[in-house]
């Protein structure tokens, strides 16, 4: 009998040990590594990731950011899956990836990423200058990241999409001619041509025309990591009451150079729909999305 009493009360508190340590503050969170030198979007989300955690850290132990591999895409969304290696991962938002993971539905960028304009090779100009149409964009082929959300969306409405693996790879695609335009979000391109200008003097970004579809990156743990997740959308709500999140936007390398956003408009427009995104995105919620609006003067 003692020794039942024994190993119950030792079994009692094993558990308890367990549930008290799964509760414990995270001593640090695994993110991937930058995927080449010139990332300097990955210091973007990394650092908004740590303002997050410490704008509603509410007296916890803020966990240090340890970097892991380089990951594209599809394997970092399966270590992430699988718990392993990864812990937070900031990537564009789809239904498939909201109902697979916990996403933090706030807009890292408040929806920039979806105001495409292209990163074009220079002897494309004149055929890019005679496109006022979606039928007439749809003859050329985009080059576009294997796994990355906007290869079906940009199929959806007949365009023609080359895809490639490792993102560095698609500079060389473009350079190459394998393919006619690298669409990306507006405030992208300048920084990614500026940090590559000696090794593909050849491309450049072209202003005249903007694709635009409701898109955004989010930030994703794993389903049963919710005290993270929580953690984290509460750290960017606190953020967006005291426009630290707008801030962060205005002062980050990556993003400042788009403000104000009407100098970024365009004198083409085309429109199409992203029929991944979930359908209870509130992207006419100003609160959280950039609106057209916004790019285009008032006078």
């Amino acid at each position: 009998m003692k020794l039942f009493l024994l190993t119950l009360a030792c079994a009692f508190m094993c558990c308890f040990e367990t549930q008290a340590s799964s509760s414990e503050t995270p001593k640090q969170v695994l993110i991937p590594k930058p995927r080449s030198e010139f990332d300097i979007g990955h210091q973007y989300y990394s650092s908004l990731l740590t303002k997050a955690l410490t704008k509603a850290a509410a007296g916890r132990k803020v966990p240090e950011l340890k970097t892991t591999f380089i990951m594209e895409q599809g394997r970092a969304l399966r270590q992430l899956d699988k718990g392993e290696f990864l812990d937070v991962f900031w990537v564009g938002t789809d239904l498939k990836k909201e109902q697979e993971f916990r996403a933090i539905r706030i807009p890292l960028e408040r929806g920039l990423m979806g105001f495409r304009k292209f990163i074009l090779h220079k002897d494309s100009i004149a055929n890019f200058n005679n496109i006022h149409s979606l039928q007439q964009l749809q003859q050329f082929t985009a080059c576009q990241g294997a796994f990355w959300p906007d290869v079906e969306i940009m199929r959806n409405s007949g365009l023609k999409v080359e895809e490639a693996p490792v993102y560095e790879n698609i500079f060389k695609q473009m350079v190459a001619k394998r393919c006619d335009y690298f669409p990306r979000g507006v405030h992208e391109g300048v920084i990614e041509l500026k940090k590559r200008h000696t090794l593909y003097p050849e491309l450049l970004r072209y202003d005249s025309l903007m694709l635009h579809y409701p898109f955004t990156i989010y930030f994703f743990t794993h389903k049963n990591n919710e005290a993270l997740a929580l953690w984290i959308e509460q750290g960017l709500e606190q953020m967006i009451d005291d426009g630290e999140l707008l801030q962060h936007m205005q002062q980050h390398e990556l993003t400042r150079h788009v403000f104000p956003l009407q100098q970024k408009t365009a004198t083409q427009w085309i429109s199409i729909k992203n029929p991944l995104l979930s359908p209870d995105t509130p992207v006419n919620n100003s609160r959280y999305w950039f609106q057209s609006s916004d790019f285009k003067s008032s006078n």
